[in-house]
């Protein structure tokens, strides 16, 4: 008998197309909590709709492959991250400044949302990774080290012989490495001063000062 305090929506109703234009919000969202959670190894596209509340069907019906899914997640993840990122250092003045912001972003990130930096960085094998909306957006943030050291150069605050785009490794592997030995292992760290003195080490070196 049904339940007078929940009626039946009937199909077409405004209430119904409602609810059907969420459902890839609602899997989405399934599907993070899951990854967030779990892992890759704990999600599946039947425990993704089980946790949506809704049938395997409808989830391929919308998304291709569990591939697919994980795709969207992680765009849809780090689209904000990117678009922070991007205002933030529209404010900064030197290059140091902006690649202080850049470590911030980087350590932050792996601190607030461990699982899915792992997900991304470790565990996930790339299918038509090249081209995506997720490759351009990961190019995106790459670029963000390449443009700082450009504007370093400009302003004379860097060398001008530098090799950007080894610069960017040294960063990103060196800021990797911070968070695998904290964040990644569930310990505690200080973002802001990891990032500050990271950027101070790379930029000053080894030599006396």
């Amino acid at each position: 008998m049904p339940n007078p305090a929940s009626p039946i929506i009937p199909p077409e109703s405004p209430a119904w197309r409602r609810r059907k234009q969420d459902r890839p919000t609602e899997i989405i969202a399934a599907a993070r909590a899951m990854l967030e959670a779990k892992g890759l190894s704990g999600v599946s596209m039947a425990r993704i709709a089980s946790r949506a509340k809704v049938s395997e069907a409808l989830v391929y019906r919308y998304f291709d492959s569990k591939q697919a899914l994980i795709n969207q997640v992680l765009t849809e993840w780090a689209e904000p991250f990117i678009a922070r990122l991007l205002s933030r250092l529209e404010e900064a003045s030197t290059g140091r400044e902006k690649l202080v912001l850049i470590a911030i972003s980087y350590l932050r990130g792996m601190d607030d949302t461990p699982r899915l930096h792992r997900v991304f960085y470790q565990e996930l094998r790339w299918q038509d990774y090249a081209g995506s909306p997720l490759h351009k957006l990961n190019r995106r943030f790459a670029n963000t080290v390449v443009e700082a050291i450009a504007a370093g150069v400009e302003s004379g605050e860097f060398r001008a012989d530098l090799d950007a785009q080894m610069v960017r490794d040294m960063l990103f592997g060196g800021l990797e490495h911070i968070a695998m030995r904290t964040s990644l292992a569930g310990k505690p760290v200080d973002v802001d001063a990891q990032a500050r003195n990271f950027v101070n080490t790379l930029i000053t070196g080894l030599g006396e000062s």
